[in-house]
C-alpha cells in the first residue's frame, strides 16, 4: 500500500510503529484516547517504560482530553510541540434532540459496555437511593442501561439486591441508540475512568443533562451547573441526590438539556474534529516531502 501515514491508537497500536518505520512510511501518528482498565490513572510503570521506549517511533501525538495531552507530556517525556488535543467529534444530525417527550415516566439511562471500568453497579445504586430521596417524583422512575459485557451478572446482582428488577431494563447491544437517547430524560456516565466519552458527547446532542464522573476529559464536556453534574469516581450517593433533583425540577432538567445541545453543535461536531486532523496529516506529509526534497537535492549535488 505503501501509506503516507500510519496512525496508530492506545497501547496495543504501538505495535504498529516498527514495522511503519522500517516500511519507510514518513509520518507516523500515535493517539491516547483513552485508560486501560489496569492503568486507570497512567501510573503502570511497564505501560509508562513501553510508551517511552516506542516514543522516538512517533512522529507527532494526538490526545483525546488535557489530561490525557498532559500524561504524554509529563509521564512519558513528550515535548508540548509534538502533542496536539484533538476532542472527538459527534454527529448532531444523527444525535439531536427528540421533538417532543411525553412520557410520564422519568427515565435516566447510560450506554457503554458492560465492565469493570465502566462502573454500571454504582449507578444502580445511585438510582435505587434516588427513589428513596424523592419517593414522589420517582415513583413510576425507570433506568435503561444499554450494552453487554462480563460485568452483566455482577450488575444482574445489584439490581436483584436492591429489588429493583421491574424498574432497570438490561437492553443489550443495540444499534438503535441514538432513538433510544431520545428516550431518556437524564445521561448518566458512572465510569472509573475516560479518554473523551463519545457517549456523553451524543447524549449531550441529543439534548440531555448529563451526570458524569470527574475522570479523565469529562469535566472538558460537562459543564457542572450549567449542562450537567459532575461527581466524584464511585460516589453513588452524590449521583443519587442529583438525580433526585433532576426528578423534582423538569424545567432546570430542560434547561440543561438545551444547553448541552448548544454545546455539543458549538464545539464537538464532527465536522471540526475531521477538519482538525486534516489540517494535522497535511502539516507532517508537507514537512515530510519538503525533507525528503532536500535530502534529494543534497545527495545529486
Amino acid at each position: 500500500l505503501r501509506p503516507r501515514i500510519v496512525h496508530s491508537r492506545n497501547l496495543s497500536g504501538l505495535d504498529a510503529l516498527l514495522p511503519a518505520l522500517c516500511a519507510g512510511v514518513p509520518v507516523r501518528v500515535h493517539g491516547e484516547h483513552g485508560w486501560d482498565m489496569h492503568d486507570l490513572d497512567g501510573s503502570n510503570a511497564k505501560y509508562r517504560r513501553l510508551k517511552r521506549l516506542f516514543r522516538p517511533l512517533v512522529t507527532h501525538y494526538t490526545a483525546v482530553s488535557g489530561d490525557l495531552a498532559r500524561y504524554l507530556e509529563d509521564a512519558i517525556g513528550v515535548p508540548a510541540q509534538r502533542v496536539s488535543r484533538i476532542c472527538n467529534g459527534v454527529d448532531t444530525d444523527r444525535f439531536r434532540p427528540a421533538v417532543a417527550n411525553d412520557a410520564a415516566r422519568f427515565v435516566v439511562g447510560t450506554v457503554g459496555r458492560l465492565q469493570p471500568v465502566k462502573d454500571q453497579v454504582s449507578l444502580v445504586k445511585a438510582f435505587a437511593a434516588a427513589v428513596a430521596i424523592a419517593p414522589r417524583e420517582m415513583r413510576e422512575a425507570r433506568l435503561v442501561l444499554v450494552g453487554e459485557g462480563p460485568s452483566r451478572r455482577e450488575i444482574e446482582q445489584a439490581i436483584a439486591h436492591a429489588s429493583l428488577q421491574d424498574r432497570v431494563q438490561l437492553l443489550g447491544s443495540r444499534d438503535d441508540v441514538p432513538e433510544l437517547l431520545r428516550s431518556m430524560d437524564v445521561f448518566v456516565l458512572p465510569s472509573l475512568a475516560e479518554g473523551i466519552s463519545n457517549t456523553v458527547l451524543e447524549a449531550m446532542a441529543t439534548g440531555l443533562p448529563v451526570i458524569a464522573t470527574r475522570v479523565g476529559g469529562n469535566d472538558e464536556l460537562v459543564a457542572g451547573g450549567d449542562t450537567g453534574e459532575l461527581v466524584a469516581a464511585g460516589d453513588w450517593q452524590a449521583m443519587a441526590e442529583h438525580l433526585a433533583a433532576y426528578a423534582r425540577d423538569p424545567d432546570r432538567r430542560a434547561r440543561h438539556g438545551r444547553a448541552a445541545r448548544e454545546r455539543a453543535e458549538r464545539e464537538f461536531s464532527l465536522d471540526a474534529m475531521v477538519r482538525h486532523y486534516a489540517e494535522l496529516y497535511d502539516r507532517w506529509t508537507g514537512q515530510a516531502d519538503a525533507a525528503n526534497a532536500s535530502g534529494t537535492a543534497q545527495s545529486t549535488s
